[in-house]
């Protein structure tokens, strides 16, 4: 589990403006934490304390285990593509009109990209989520539990919907999305996640 303090890479303060579905204003602990982590660039404690993680499951009964290190996250499972995650809600009209474009870029990017749909709703059956998920074209794995709150903590915590947050293939931190973002941009920042990973290798 995380530490007390924030353990990912947390977001820049753009994440906190009132795009999208919004949510409440961060706290005082949480913009100096924020701060911290901006100057070095890293987790507030991810070097002090070593690599913490949090095991996200899915509506299909998938764990994905989330390691957190200097830079951003090893998803386990998913090594070696790049990863994005989409933190949104059923009830939110911007999310809703993200997901077709998310299963587009899923479909396009088979293999290289992986999305990764976090619920930011407490208390949601499987089942219910399952039957969304049908109606949305959903083909990517929708995380549902306690833990999608934990790590919407531990990255500085999510206060409008939808935020997206892209890791490269190494898991480090790449960019972030707040509100519905043009499904062109968001192609065009993969292609720029892999193509520097192509580069880091020569």
């Amino acid at each position: 589990m995380f530490g007390k303090a924030t353990l990912f890479l947390i977001l820049s303060s753009v994440l906190f403006m009132t795009t999208g579905c919004g949510k409440k204003e961060k706290t005082e602990a949480t913009q100096k934490e924020t701060a911290t982590a901006q100057s070095t660039g890293a987790p507030a404690e991810a070097e002090k304390e070593g690599p913490s993680t949090i095991t996200l499951h899915t509506t299909s009964g998938e764990e994905i285990l989330l390691t957190a290190t200097p830079k951003g996250i090893i998803f386990g499972g998913y090594e070696g593509k790049v990863v994005l995650l989409d933190f949104f809600a059923t009830w939110c009209p911007p999310c809703r009109a993200e997901l077709p474009h998310l299963a587009d870029i899923q479909n396009a990017y088979k293999g290289k990209v992986q999305i990764i749909a976090i619920l930011m709703e407490e208390n949601k059956d499987d089942l219910e989520i399952q039957k969304f998920e049908k109606e949305m074209g959903i083909n990517f794995p929708v995380a549902n539990s306690p833990a999608n709150f934990a790590l919407s903590q531990a990255l500085g915590g999510i206060r409008s919907l939808p935020t997206m947050v892209m890791y490269d293939t190494h898991g480090d931190y790449f960019t972030h999305y707040v509100g519905a973002a043009p499904q062109e941009m968001i192609e065009a920042d993969i292609q720029r996640a892999i193509n520097k990973n192509i580069n880091d290798r020569k």
